[in-house]
């Protein structure tokens, strides 16, 4: 079986690309074999309810019928523009998925930034049976989603990632990031290294053409694609400093073994930079 040298667990059509995508980029032009699994790509069953909350969705992103597979070609176009393959999972965006009794647990604005719901439990186990079979090898790099922002899609894949005993490198998921408290609020109390992406120039800018190929969903985050390059461009460089970057995070997992000096080891509070290529 063919393996990926990184792989790239996408709650939703754009979120890889919104916060990895100049990563990406390099990756693929040093020759690396990058997939992008977005989780929850389905599309609702065609006479399937929808909430007033997903209806008024869908006339925000100026189709209604096909909203799930427009976005699902925007997100083809976006990869293939980067070199990156792509998995579409057949699970469906919280704003069309139901409890056993028919509710709709996620029918707010509100209500996607809360907990996730009990009932999706059995969701998460299923999810952590297929990231156990993903095709990656023993050195393969496979990246999750921090929860930056809380959304609740976000934390059922940073849940079923974490379950599923992999090694894992977080990304802080952009626009979000731009709240430094919100990324604090995502670490939490763990211990975490982060790691500096160096971004040439090409790669920011390729990030930046993927990004704009999400049409439906730019009025989302930005009044227009000139809005959103400009923020594109001030984050990352106010993450790199001097270079523009992207910036990832390793949980920090001290060893049991006493340090030399008897302590429990110290934890290194300064980022790691990796330089860009391409």
């Amino acid at each position: 079986m063919n393996t990926y040298d990184h792989v790239y667990l996408s709650p939703h059509l754009d979120d890889a690309i919104l916060s990895c995508g100049g990563h990406i980029w390099q990756q693929v032009q040093a020759g690396e074999r990058v997939l992008v699994v977005t989780v929850f790509a389905g599309m609702p069953a065609p006479h399937a309810p929808l909430s007033p909350f997903a209806q008024s969705l869908h006339a925000r992103w100026g189709h209604l019928a096909d909203a799930a597979a427009r976005r699902q070609e925007e997100d083809l176009a976006a990869l293939t523009f980067l070199g990156a393959e792509a998995v579409h999972w057949p699970y469906t965006d919280c704003i069309y998925r139901q409890t056993p009794a028919g509710h709709f647990p996620y029918a707010s604005e509100e209500s996607l930034w809360e907990d996730i719901h009990p009932a999706e439990q059995s969701l998460i186990v299923e999810l952590v049976a297929r990231l156990k079979a993903l095709p990656v090898s023993r050195n393969s790099m496979v990246y999750a989603p921090l929860t930056v922002g809380h959304h609740v899609d976000h934390q059922v894949v940073r849940q079923a990632a974490q379950a599923s005993g992999r090694p894992l490198t977080y990304y802080e998921e952009f626009p979000y990031a731009e709240d430094a408290q919100a990324v604090q609020v995502a670490l939490g109390k763990g211990q975490w290294q982060a790691r500096l992406v160096s971004l040439c120039e090409q790669a920011l800018e390729a990030k930046t053409a993927a990004i704009a190929r999400y049409r439906s969903q730019l009025s989302t985050f930005w009044a227009d694609e000139a809005e959103m390059a400009a923020s594109v461009r001030a984050f990352a460089e106010r993450i790199g400093g001097c270079v523009p970057a992207e910036r990832y995070w390793i949980e920090d997992r001290p060893s049991p073994q006493p340090s030399p000096r008897g302590g429990e080891g110290a934890h290194s509070p300064l980022p790691v930079r990796e330089r860009g290529r391409g």
